[in-house]
Parts: C-alpha cells; structure tokens; sequence
C-alpha cells in the first residue's frame, strides 16, 4: 500500500469534526462487529478489530489508536484471518480509507488494510482451492452454487483454471457447470478471457465468445471483431462471434465499434482515461495483465504497479489496433501518450532518453524496451503534437514535457509553428497550468528561431525572462478574512525563496496572483471567505484552464466542515485542514497534492538549470537577429540575473544584454566589470563582453562608469585587468583623448 496514492493527512482529534458526517453515515449503517469483547483469554482479533471501528467511527482516535495498536500485535493474527473479519462488516473498507485521508490513525489503518488486501489475494489466488472448487461444480446444487461463489470470490484467478478445465476431455461433465459459473465472475474474467482468443482449440474458443457475450462488457467487442474477421475462419466460431458481439451491442442499444481497430482504439482511450469499468482497483498494490502462453496453453498473469495498469493496456490496445490498421494516427499517438504516463507514473524522467531502474518495475517490457523519448522522437513532430494535444486537453504536466522534449530535439520553425491546427497545442502550452510546462514550450519555440509572427508569439520572450530570475521558490495565495490568522499564515509560508499573496478577498487575491506571480504552487482558502464564498471560488479555480490542476487546501474554522468535506468530496485537487495548521502543514499538505495529481515541481536545480537554458534561447534570438521575437522585452530580467551570484547564468546574460542595443543593457555589463566583489573570471568576461557591445552599439556609458572604466584603464594593478578595461575604453571610442591621459600616466620625466 502506497501511502502517497491516498494523500494522508494527519490531524489531531480536535480536527476529527472534518469527517464526523462521513463517520456518522458509517455508523448508521454499519453493523458491530465486537466491542470491548473477547474470550476468557483475553482479546480475539475479531474483537479487538470491532472495537478499532468503533472508537474511529465515533472520532475518539486515540482510544481506537490502542486497539489498533493491540491488534497488529496480537499471536493470532494472519491476514485470512482478519480478512473474515472485515468481511463481517461490509463498510470496513471505506472506513478505512476515510481514515487513511483524514485522522492521526493513517499508518495503523494502513498496515490493518494492507494484511486484509493481503489475505483477499491468498484466498483468491490460492490455486488447490480454486481447483477444488472446479471440481465441486459436479455436485448438487447446493455445492454447485458454494463452489460458485468461491470462484466469483477468487475472479480473474479462477478463470486460467476453469479455461483449462474446458480444454481437458476428462472433465467433459463439468464443461456444461464451468460454462454456467464463468459469466457470474462478471467484469474481473474479462482481460483473462479476451487473451485466451488466441487458442488454437476451436471447441474451447467458441465456448469462451459466448461467455463473453453473457458477461456483455462493451470492452470485449473488438476481441469479437478482430476473431471474426480472421481469414479462414470456422464458421461456427465465426457465428459465435458475430453473435456475442450483436448480443453485447442490443444491451447497450446502438454499435460499439464500425471496425476492429477503431474498436480497440476506443478501448485504448478508456484505459488512459481509467474509466470506472476497466480501471485497476486503486485499493491493491498491483494489477494483472494477462498474456497467452502458446507453449502450455494456458492464460499467465503479470503483476503491474496498480497505477501504470491503465497506461500497459492502453498500449496493448493501440498496438491491436494497429496490426489490424497500421496507419492509425490515433492509435499512434495514444500509444506514446500513454507510455510517457506510464514513465511519469514509475518515477522516471519523462524528458530523458536514458535507461533507468524504474523500467524494471514493469515486467510486461523487456529489460532493454527503450525510453519513452527514444518513441516520441522517431514519431516525428507530427505525432508529438497529437500527443501534446493530449496533455493539453487532460493537463497532464508530464505527458506535456515529454512531448516538448521530443519536439524541442526534432522539429524546427515549418513543424513547431503554422496554421494548421495540430501545431496549435505547444502555442496553447504557453498558458499551460504548470510552470515547468510553459518554459519548456517556449524554449522549444524560442530555439526554433520563427521569423514570421503567430499566435503565441508575445508571451514566449516574458516566459523566458521569468525563467531566469526564479528560484525554484513556491508561490503560494493565501485567502483568509482573519488578518491575524492571514498574517500568521503568510509569514509561515514564506521560507527560502518563496512568495505569497495575501488578501481577505478572493477576487483581490486571484487578481494579484495574475499581476505578480508567475504561477500558483498552491491555493490555501478559508472556509468563511465571502463574496464570492469558498464554494464558488473554488468552482472558479476548476473551471479555469490556468489553475484547474492547480492544489487548493481549504482552511476549516468552525461551522465550514460540512462544506470543506463536500469540496474535498467533488474535486481531487482539494484537501481539507483546521485553520490552526502550521506552514509546514500546509506546505506538506500541497505537496502531496501536487504529487498525486501527476504535476511537476520547480525545485531549485531545475529552476537554475532552465534559467541557463532560457538565457542560452534568447542568446541565440539575439545573434540570429531576424525573427518574430523580440528578446530586448528580457532586457530587465537579464539585469536582475547578471547579478543574481550565479557566475554561468551571469555569464550567459551578460552575453544577451552585449546584443540589446540600449544604455540600459550596455551600463548592466558595465557594472559586472567594475564590481570588485565578483571573481576575477567573471570581471574579465564582463570588460570582453562590454567591448563587444561598445564595438556593436557605441558607446552608451554615463561619464560615472566612463570614468571607472578609464581608472582601470590607468591605475589597476593587476595587469591583465588592466588590459581588458582597456580594451573595452577602446572600444567606447571616447571622442574626448582618453588616450593621452593613459599615455601620460606613465610619463617618469
């Protein structure tokens, strides 16, 4: 069990009212399993269990705490024990997860969920009971039906298994039982079933297409396509297919698929989009993807990481629709998106084209499978734009940077910027929710040197400037109608190089976030803020393209739990919190946010590194001269950076500014040369630099630094600083005779 994927947040029990009105529903319908009970020996698990629910449900979590506490101890626990004991109580489950998202007892109901999932899966994968239960099909009805439910409990397990009973003549008479029991294991025998298609036994193929047609999942119609379209079919399974797939189309009244290839594309698109019916439990650890295996004849599971599960069948469906059409546009571009997802999801560099440890954590690739980028880049810009389009409609920050690395290393101006409209997403990246994202897009843009003006154009050279004087530091909103509570808040957050925005007015506060800050790491709102209320502020920031992605912790003051809980209930992007929380609290909180909505960070090595890219972009801007940018609107930020301590990004600005032909840039480098504080290094790249503007521009110095610069000229000691501020007044060509005051200062009579 990931902690991670359930947000924890830990609260202490004067905070507990936040979810009273879940716990008060668990209670009304929740029966009691044991409280304060036990046998003359002391506490059972069963007990002790009982009275763990109990005392969470009613809020008192340090009491519940104990039980837990005894119960993860106790000699007789096993995980199939204490999962008969959850069973007893069919809302155990959400009890606990309500507790995972919102009470101190996160790691003990974590561990507890984890042993319960862990004896579910010993049961259901236990093979001699699934077996045993095959067997017990033969008997009378009221075995038939026991052995039945036992293999509905196990589900996707038991069906290799029943499969392989089908296959074996020697239990012909329970052929008619397994084919009567296989539609009741509904949804979870469905990717077990479809893999099976492949087998070369007729009798058996034609028997699983009318278990699929009984089960009647839309998902199994293009596996029914794909069989029927098969040269040299038989005809009765051809029949059969043709059949079970009208029979699942007349359930749900209209056509699933005009072909096998759209079919599976459109069942490709909801494994990315993890829709309800095909989307891995997010209660278990892993998921199974299962394979025929030709040689033994018999359908495998291999275990995938719960959260790619989704983005692995993805793949497979895009790579059946293309077998069948390998022309798809869609199929290919979905097949990339997903698999920089599935990168993104296993912790890997989606920008990076190197191999990396988290690849092994999906054995469904081969150990030498290569990166993502490897895919995206042999594409072509035109896919990687599709796949844009993508990550532009779903705001997923890291299929977006994926797709710019790919175009930023492949594409030039003709396939980056034009009309057409698949060019139109890395345009609209500019305004993307997440920082990274937009500078990413605009270095692509940047580095392709456009000379001709497009949509989009303007903002590329501000995005670039913001670029080099971030921090890496978060940019937070907090709205709060308490000043002191406001304030205190404010002062918290602001560590390092953070800022914050501070208002008691909503609209005031969203209004100087636009002015001010170059994006929002996170939203905090109080629950009594008005006109316009939390409700509609936070409805405001989802609809928002801007910041629908954007983090949103909500500040509980008395009477707004209700209404707290029912935001955090409706939007994945919101958590709850008392108002009392500290920054660190808030920050952590927003963090967890952020990494389970599959956003990027901007921590201080990335934020330098893409200051020194975005100062390199419009150096090359600069020197090409004839494009539709205009890189002296950086000429601020520049100044700010060529004197941020930095010495490569100072460098690398000092470059920008000698190209920007106004007092202001010329003066910037003249005042890198002459701060006795920087490196001797940096000093003399400076003069150099200085030289080369004074040669470009003229002399644009005041008389002050004119002066400076003659003073080296004259007087430094050091000879080789010496030379390079005279290279510089040189090149200042002073129309008053400089020269002769230099030649004069080494008269000796």
């Amino acid at each position: 069990m990931h902690r991670a994927h359930y947000g924890i947040l830990k609260i202490d029990s004067a905070r507990s009212a936040i979810v009273a009105v879940s716990f008060a529903l668990l209670l009304a319908t929740s029966p009691v399993i044991a409280q304060s009970g036990g046998s003359a020996d002391g506490p059972t698990v069963a007990s002790l269990y009982g009275d763990f629910m109990h005392y969470a449900r009613v809020g008192q979590f340090d009491q519940a705490d104990q039980f837990a506490q005894s119960l993860l101890g106790h000699p007789d626990l096993d995980p199939v024990t204490l999962m008969r004991v959850a069973d007893q109580d069919p809302r155990s489950l959400e009890t606990l997860l309500i507790i995972i998202r919102n009470s101190t007892l996160g790691e003990n109901a974590e561990r507890v969920i984890s042993l319960i999932q862990e004896g579910e899966s010993l049961v259901r994968q236990d093979t001699e009971r699934i077996k045993l239960s095959i067997e017990k099909l033969g008997g009378p009805p009221q075995m038939e039906h026991f052995a039945t439910q036992r293999l509905i409990e196990s589900g996707e397990y038991a069906v290799p298994w029943m499969i392989h009973a089908l296959m074996d003549p020697a239990k012909a008479e329970l052929h008619s039982r397994i084919l009567t029991a296989m539609p009741k294991i509904g949804r979870s025998a469905l990717n077990p079933l479809v893999a099976a298609l492949v087998t070369n036994d007729e009798a058996t193929r034609v028997e699983l297409i009318q278990v699929l047609g009984a089960i009647g999942y839309p998902q199994a119609v293009p596996y029914l396509q794909k069989v029927a379209v098969q040269e040299g079919l038989n005809p009765a399974t051809l029949k059969a297919a043709v059949d079970a797939g009208k029979m699942i189309e007349a359930k749900f009244g209209r056509p699933l698929a005009t072909s096998p290839a759209a079919g599976f594309y459109l069942v490709g698109q909801q494994y990315y989009d993890e829709v309800g019916s095909v989307a891995a439990d997010p209660r278990l650890e892993t998921a199974n993807v299962w394979y025929w295996n030709e040689q033994t004849s018999f359908v495998e599971a291999t275990p995938v990481p719960q959260q790619i599960f989704g983005q692995v069948m993805a793949m497979r469906c895009c790579e059946e629709s293309l077998q069948i059409d390998p022309s798809g546009d869609e199929a290919i571009a979905l097949w990339l998106a997903a698999n920089i997802r599935r990168e993104a999801r296993l912790g890997l560099d989606v920008e990076s084209p190197e191999q990396a440890q988290g690849d092994l954590a999906d054995a469904t690739k081969q150990q030498d499978f290569p990166r993502s980028l490897y895919f995206t880049r042999a594409a072509g810009a035109r896919y990687a734009h599709l796949v844009l389009e993508r990550a532009v409609k779903d705001r997923d920050a890291q299929v977006a940077l994926g797709a710019i690395a790919a175009l930023h290393s492949v594409a030039g101006e003709a396939s980056l910027v034009g009309t057409e409209d698949f060019k139109q997403p890395l345009v609209q990246a500019l305004e993307f929710p997440n920082r990274v994202v937009r500078i990413r897009a605009a270095l692509a843009l940047a580095n392709a040197l456009p000379a001709t003006r497009f949509a989009g154009a303007p903002l590329i050279v501000p995005i670039l400037a913001g670029a080099l004087v971030q921090n890496g530091g978060d940019r937070f909103v907090v709205v709060d109608v308490d000043s002191d509570s406001m304030t205190r808040i404010q002062s918290e957050l602001r560590i390092g190089s953070s800022k914050v925005v501070a208002e008691g007015s909503f609209n005031k506060a969203l209004s100087r976030a636009r002015g001010e800050l170059d994006g929002v790491s996170a939203f905090f709102l109080s629950t009594d803020i008005e006109a316009p209320g939390l409700a509609s502020a936070v409805e405001a920031l989802q609809r928002e393209f801007y910041f629908a992605q954007t983090p949103i912790v909500i500040l509980v003051k008395d009477g707004g739990h209700s209404l707290a809980s029912q935001m955090a209930a409706a939007f994945s992007t919101v958590r709850v919190v008392d108002a009392g929380a500290s920054g660190s609290e808030l920050i952590d909180l927003a963090a967890q946010i952020q990494a389970g909505s599959g956003g990027t960070t901007l921590d201080p090595a990335l934020a330098s590194s893409l200051a020194l890219e975005a100062a390199d972009a419009l150096g090359r801007v600069a020197i090409h001269g004839r494009t539709a940018l205009d890189h002296a609107r950086a000429q601020d930020a520049l100044i700010e950076a060529a004197g941020s301590g930095d010495e490569e990004l100072q460098t690398r600005c000092l470059a920008v500014l000698s190209l920007i032909g106004t007092s202001g840039a010329q003066r910037a480098v003249a005042d890198a040369a002459l701060f006795d504080a920087n490196s001797e290094t940096l000093r003399l790249i400076a003069f150099d630099t200085l030289a080369t503007s004074a040669k470009v521009f003229g002399n644009q110095l005041d008389d002050d630094r004119v002066s400076k610069v003659l003073n080296l000229a004259r007087t430094e000691a050091d000879l080789v600083m010496r030379s390079a501020a005279s290279q510089a007044l040189g090149a200042l060509d002073l129309s008053n005779n400089k020269a002769s005051e230099i030649i004069r200062g080494y008269y000796r009579g």
